[in-house]
């Protein structure tokens, strides 16, 4: 009896983090759009499980801070005031100055491919006009550079951030009305600063970057 409890427990878990995986690539992917109601039997019923290991995703969701659990009415993905826009914001500088400090002169040459690499794919993005691509490119960009801080909390901060900096299109900017090869650009001259071994320049332009000032430059 214990055997099978714990076997049962165990596939309730692996549920519970395929559910949560899920419904948080959805939420990022703007799937979910901020506001929308979940509902567990709903879900449930979609995903063809009990509402169990649903309810779990959920309320691991609601910890992070991406979905929204109001009593009496239930569970929403999270919206952002202006105001926490903004506060979002100005974590995401302090992240990533801290992050380009960190790295500088740490990237192994496996990370440092990976940037070469979604810096090319942002040019071919940028040519082919996919906007789309383009910001997860982007998105992808810095938080490969996040975890190449080597610290092992900057990658959960910046989990807890990139909902909000989606819904604000602080990345590849829909709106921006650029050439987007010059976005791609500010890429190489991201990574080019990380080569250099000049921390506090690296940490500077990646503060500059994240605060929007090199788009404002354009």
């Amino acid at each position: 009896m214990t055997d099978a409890l714990g076997t049962a427990g165990l596939q309730r878990g692996l549920l519970s983090d395929q559910i949560y995986a899920m419904i948080k690539a959805m939420i990022k992917e703007s799937t979910l759009a901020p506001g929308e109601q979940l509902v567990e039997s709903q879900l449930a019923r979609q995903l063809q499980v009990s509402q169990a290991p649903v309810r779990d995703a959920l309320k691991r969701l609601a910890h992070e801070g991406l979905v929204s659990h109001v009593r009496h009415q239930g569970n929403f993905v999270a919206s952002y005031s202006a105001e926490e826009a903004e506060q979002a914001k100005v974590a995401r500088v302090e992240l990533e100055g801290l992050a380009g400090r960190l790295a500088c002169g740490a990237l192994d040459a496996a990370r440092r491919d990976e940037l070469v690499s979604l810096i090319a794919q942002m040019h071919e993005a940028a040519e082919s006009a996919d906007l789309a691509r383009f910001r997860e490119l982007d998105f992808t960009f810095h938080r490969a550079v996040i975890e190449a801080s080597g610290n092992v909390y900057l990658p959960r901060m910046w989990d807890l951030l990139e909902p909000s900096l989606r819904v604000m299109h602080v990345l590849g900017d829909p709106t921006f009305t650029g050439d987007w090869h010059e976005v791609a650009d500010w890429h190489k001259g991201l990574l080019d600063v990380l080569d250099a071994g000049d921390v506090e320049a690296a940490s500077a332009l990646f503060r500059r970057h994240a605060a929007g000032t090199l788009l404002d430059d354009a």
